[in-house]
């Protein structure tokens, strides 16, 4: 098979040089993709655990807690101990996170609106659908 006809070398690319941009996108903010897609899940369902944030993002734990840390370095978060079980802990966005995903918020639509140019909206669901499908079926195996 031509490399350039590969799904994987074709996705690995495009992720990569969307990703790329995104960084580039966000740099002034002082913020990453990942750190965005969290205070994202968290404006959407405020106080979610850790493991529920990992589970909404496909991302493992141990990536989430360094999200986590750097988010809360920030000042952005805040982690809340259950007072009952202090293993137990939910995470809850401070003000200023808040303030923060909504400034990059609109960044983050911007920047979709340019890499998706010449999409038609019957065009990029498709395109989603496609992608989605791609993704069960890897997840199926």
């Amino acid at each position: 098979m031509d490399i350039h006809s590969c799904i994987n070398f074709i996705l690995s690319n495009t992720q990569n040089a969307v990703n790329n941009y995104f960084k580039r996108e966000l740099q002034e903010y002082d913020i990453t993709p990942s750190q965005y897609a969290l205070l994202q899940c968290l404006c959407t369902q405020d106080g979610l655990t850790p493991s529920q944030l990992a589970q909404e993002l496909r991302l493992d734990t141990s990536s989430i807690t360094g999200i986590l840390s750097r988010l809360e370095k920030k000042g952005l978060i805040d982690r809340v101990y259950n007072q009952e079980d202090r293993r137990s802990v939910s995470i809850h966005l401070r003000e200023e996170g808040r303030s923060l995903w909504s400034q990059v918020d609109r960044v983050i639509d911007e920047a979709n609106a340019k890499i998706t140019n010449g999409l038609d909206p019957e065009h990029y669901a498709q395109f989603l659908s496609a992608l989605s499908m791609i993704e069960r079926n890897t997840i199926a195996e």
